[in-house]
C-alpha cells in the first residue's frame, strides 16, 4: 500500500474513533483551550506526625499551617490538646495506615488536574483550590469552602478496614471508604457549595433532582467515572436498580411519595442505608437518588440546556416534564 494512503486511513481511522467514543460519552468535552492546572496536596498529617513537638516544632508549623493552627500563639491548654492528638496511640496508627495506602498523591493530583480541567472549561472563573490533606479520626469527610480543600484521608482506608470495625462504622458505610471515592468526594464537595440545596420542607421530587445535579456535576467533571463509584452502589445493586427502573417509577408514582415533604417518609427513599426500607432488604438503597439523577440526564439530553443553566433551575417540576423520563418506554 502508498504509505501516503495508509497514514490517511490511519488518520481516517483515528477521527472515526473519536467521534465514536464521543458519541458514546456525551460528558466528554474538548479541552484543548483549556490550560491543565498543577495541583499539589499539602500533607499536614506528615508534617505534624513526623517528629516530637517542641516549641519550635510548634511555632513552625503554625506558619506552615495557619489553616489548622491558627497565626496567634497557642495558649497551653492549646498545646497540650495538640500534644495529646499526636501522641493518640489511635490516631497515630491511621496515620501510620493512611500513609501506606497514599505513599505519594501522584495518581490523586493528576486526576484532580483532570477534573479542574473540566471545571475551568464549564467555569472559566474557577481557580484551582489549595489541597490539605489530615487525619480527623474518622470523624470528618472532605470540605470545601473559600477555595481551600481539606481531606480526611482516613476516610479511605479500604473496605472491612480493622480500625473501622473497632469504631463500629457498619459495613455499608464501608463500602465508600475507599480510596477509589477520594476523587468523587472532593468533586462532591465543590459540587455542594456551588449548586443551591433546596433547603427545608423540600418535596422528595426536589431532593431527587438536586442529588441527581451533584451526580450530574461530578459525571461532568470526570467523565470516565464508573457507576459503582458515582452512585455508590454495589454491582448487585446497580443490576438490581436497571432491572426494576420501570417497576420502582411505578412504585413511586402509584404511592404519591414524589411530592411529600415529610422527612420521615421520603429519607427512606434519599438515606445512606443498606437498602431502600419500604422496598424490602434485596432492594438498592438510595433509590430516589438514582432516579433522580435518570431524570436530570433525560432532561438534559433532550433540551438544549449548559450545566450552569441545570444548576440555575430551581424548578425541579419543571425539569422533571421536560425530561419526558418514562422508564421501560
Amino acid at each position: 500500500m502508498n504509505q501516503k494512503i495508509y497514514f490517511k486511513s490511519l488518520l481516517i481511522l483515528s477521527i472515526f474513533l473519536l467521534l465514536v467514543t464521543s458519541c458514546n460519552n456525551p460528558f466528554k468535552a474538548n479541552l484543548s483551550n483549556v490550560v491543565k492546572p498543577n495541583v499539589d496536596i499539602v500533607r499536614y498529617e506528615q508534617s505534624l506526625f513526623a517528629e516530637n513537638l517542641n516549641a519550635k516544632r510548634i511555632s513552625d508549623l503554625q506558619k506552615q499551617f495557619p489553616l489548622f493552627l491558627g497565626d496567634k500563639p497557642l495558649q497551653e491548654p492549646q498545646i497540650n490538646q495538640l500534644v495529646n492528638y499526636v501522641n493518640d496511640p489511635y490516631l497515630f496508627k491511621l496515620y501510620e495506615e493512611t500513609d501506606k495506602i497514599f505513599p505519594d498523591f501522584a495518581r490523586q493530583e493528576e486526576e484532580l488536574s483532570e477534573s479542574f480541567q473540566y471545571l475551568k472549561y464549564y467555569f472559566p472563573n474557577f481557580s484551582t483550590p489549595e489541597i490539605y490533606s489530615y487525619i480527623s479520626g474518622n470523624q470528618e469527610e472532605t470540605y470545601y469552602q473559600d477555595h481551600i480543600i481539606v481531606i480526611s484521608l482516613d476516610q479511605y482506608l479500604g473496605f472491612n478496614h480493622e480500625a473501622y470495625n473497632m469504631a463500629g462504622i457498619p459495613k455499608y458505610k464501608q463500602f465508600a471508604m475507599d480510596k477509589k471515592f477520594f476523587l468523587k468526594d472532593v468533586l462532591m464537595a465543590i459540587a455542594k457549595a456551588n449548586i443551591p440545596s433546596p433547603g427545608n420542607n423540600a418535596q422528595l421530587l426536589e431532593q431527587m433532582i438536586y442529588e441527581g445535579k451533584l451526580l450530574y456535576f461530578i459525571k461532568s467533571m470526570n467523565p470516565e467515572i464508573i457507576n459503582k463509584v458515582l452512585f455508590t452502589q454495589t454491582d448487585t445493586h446497580l443490576q438490581w436498580l436497571q432491572n426494576k427502573e420501570k417497576d420502582l417509577w411505578r412504585y413511586y408514582i402509584e404511592n404519591e411519595i414524589l411530592y411529600t415533604s415529610d422527612y420521615l417518609t421520603y429519607n427512606k427513599f434519599i438515606a445512606d442505608s443498606p437498602f431502600t426500607t419500604p422496598l424490602g432488604d434485596d432492594s438498592a438503597p438510595r433509590t430516589g437518588i438514582w432516579l433522580g439523577y435518570q431524570i436530570v440526564f433525560s432532561y438534559m439530553k433532550k433540551n438544549e440546556v449548559d450545566l450552569k443553566e441545570l444548576i440555575q433551575n430551581k424548578d425541579a417540576q419543571q425539569i422533571l416534564i421536560r425530561s419526558g423520563y418514562k422508564p421501560g418506554i
